[in-house]
């Protein structure tokens, strides 16, 4: 019996990988790739493929498999259950709402920036990522404002990790000047990256603090170079960004 249960655990811990290896970089798979990205053997990762193929979560052309939106299942698991991006949702639609822009909480998982709430804005070009969606922690405003209270040891590992993400030319190069650049924004209370992720498209973050002092989350906002220069992300979606962001700390 113990032997069958580890069987079937190890079966699912190679499944979620599977659905893990798709991401904006990655939407279609074949087997081999995906066998790349998660270790596992062909026959291994085909078999997984399959099944998850036969539960609906993912699709297949005969070459190229593909998510399906019933893996927006596994997102709501968690964002329907867990009392932060429910606590946040009014918040980021007041943000959304005082500027025109996107808004966006996001936790720290790993070396990556999960997105888990949003509030969309009513431009016809939409900006940042939708819940579900992740960022290379070390060069995204609001990685570094997550990155505030690790560790050095901890801090350096996850910088490493994430810096080899896909960026622009205008991303910050080289772990001691990433480390430098999360030190300062703890200092600050804020960070803000200019088309460093995507040409064209700017981001400010500050963190959520629970009421013992811990930052566990983000807010921030996105918009396009083009409707917000430097100066204004700073001057303007800061405060508000920091009273939204004080406002939910007290609220968990």
């Amino acid at each position: 019996m113990d032997s069958e249960l580890e069987e079937s655990m190890g079966g699912l811990a190679k499944g979620l990988a599977i659905v893990e290896s798709f991401d904006r970089d990655h939407p279609r798979l074949t087997v081999t790739e995906a066998a790349n990205l998660t270790g596992l053997t062909p026959p291994a990762a085909r078999r997984c493929m399959r099944t998850l193929e036969s539960l609906g979560y993912l699709s297949y052309d005969g070459k190229f498999f593909r998510p399906t939106p019933r893996v927006a299942r596994l997102v709501t698991a968690y964002t329907d259950t867990d009392s932060l991006p429910r606590l946040a949702a009014p918040l980021l639609v007041e943000l959304r709402d005082e500027f025109g822009e996107s808004t966006s909480l996001s936790v720290l998982d790993g070396n990556e920036v999960l997105f888990i709430g949003r509030a969309e804005g009513q431009h016809l070009v939409k900006t940042g990522q939708r819940v579900g969606g992740r960022l290379p922690a070390a060069h995204s405003a609001a990685g570094r404002v997550l990155m505030g209270d690790l560790a050095h040891d901890v801090l350096t590992e996850v910088i490493e990790a994430s810096a080899g993400g896909t960026t622009t030319e205008k991303a910050l190069r080289g772990a001691d000047a990433l480390a430098a650049e999360v030190r300062d924004v703890a200092v600050r209370g804020y960070s803000v990256t200019d088309e460093e992720v995507e040409i064209g498209l700017r981001a400010v973050a500050v963190p959520v603090r629970d009421p013992g002092g811990l930052i566990v989350a983000s807010l921030s906002i996105s918009a396009l170079s083009a409707r917000a220069s430097v100066e204004r992300l700073v001057d303007a979606f800061v405060p508000a960004l920091a009273l939204r962001a004080s406002k939910l700390g007290r609220m968990l």
